[in-house]
């Protein structure tokens, strides 16, 4: 390889980003001496700002913004980027990256059938790139363990609790919070801790009918940065999610997992783990990965029952405490 400048052009959404880690590690322990940036949209800086095996993390607006794109080429230009690796095509950042002059550009159409993580370690694998493992990284900030210590004093978490995300970016991969209610009714019949809710200020109304008026739950929604919601989930006996964001950080963080899918495809886009992962999905026959905006039906999600779950569930946390017996 000749490439020493080496630039990532990264994915546009939160979970992506961090399915792309492993590639990012894989490049900088292959070649340590390599100068790496990566290129990102505001709302991803935040999963890679402390990642140890980046030099730069860059931020590029994803709408049409003529002077912050001057902004962007002149930085690159300045560290004289000789290899651009796009994680995700894109026509905008592929011109950027030319008048930054970055002459060798590489990108890769995704194979349909490949994980994502796959899909990334396969096109660093183009500049003659082993990979180094398939778990994705997140790196909190050094002073963000003051926070949470003082975060978790204040919502009172002195015991053990799971965490639930009702929430996500795309109406149709959430499963309906009535489910998620009866699952957390369930749940703490027999669970001795707490429960906390997680997700952003505009899911309020979503989470709190997931709520509900129980005293063992705990709302957290809107106030954590990425940072306390990382140690929040490092913390927790395990996470209960739809297929969103925090799924991939908890699979960062080794937490238990269990991931209710439906119009995306766990083989696809499901959290990699060395940490305990259960996937709940029903085949309804539709096929998937499914990109419909909306659904009349929502069989994939309206089909899947709080019941089920919480055997997933049960199964789960037998099967961690099993294992630290062993241990």
């Amino acid at each position: 390889m000749t490439a020493t400048r080496i630039l990532i052009v990264n994915a546009n959404w939160f979970g992506d980003v961090l399915l792309s880690t492993p590639a990012i590690r894989a490049v900088k322990k292959q070649f340590p001496g390599c100068y790496l940036g990566c290129l990102v949209p505001p709302r991803c800086e935040a999963v890679l700002k402390h990642n140890p095996y980046l030099d730069e993390v860059i931020v590029c607006p994803d709408r049409f913004a003529p002077r912050a794109y001057g902004r962007v080429i002149q930085r690159l230009r300045l560290h004289h980027f000789d290899t651009a690796l796009f994680f995700k095509p894109s026509r905008t950042k592929a011109l950027l990256c030319a008048l930054a002059g970055i002459g060798n550009r590489i990108s890769e159409t995704p194979d349909p059938r490949k994980h994502r993580t796959d899909h990334f370690l396969s096109l660093v694998g183009k500049i003659g790139v082993r990979p180094d493992g398939r778990e994705p990284d997140f790196t909190p900030s050094s002073g963000s363990a003051e926070t949470w210590e003082a975060f978790r004093r204040r919502l009172g978490l002195d015991g053990r609790y799971a965490v639930v995300h009702a929430g996500g970016n795309w109406p149709l991969k959430r499963w309906p919070p009535e489910r998620f209610t009866g699952w957390v009714r369930g749940f703490l019949k027999e669970y001795p801790g707490r429960v906390v809710l997680i997700g952003s200020e505009s899911e309020k109304g979503l989470l709190e009918e997931v709520r509900s008026g129980e005293p063992r739950i705990v709302s957290a929604y809107g106030q954590t940065d990425l940072d306390t919601l990382a140690w929040l989930l490092k913390g927790a006996d395990l996470l209960v999610s739809n297929d969103s964001g925090p799924i991939h950080l908890a699979a960062s963080q080794r937490t238990p997992i269990i991931g209710v899918f439906g119009p995306t495809d766990p083989a696809l886009t499901g959290p990699v783990s060395a940490g305990p992962v259960r996937i709940v999905r029903k085949d309804v026959g539709c096929e998937i990965p499914c990109y419909f905006k909306t659904c009349d039906t929502r069989y994939c999600m309206e089909w899947i029952t709080p019941e089920e779950v919480l055997e997933k569930t049960k199964e789960l946390m037998t099967n961690v405490k099993a294992q630290m017996t062993n241990e």
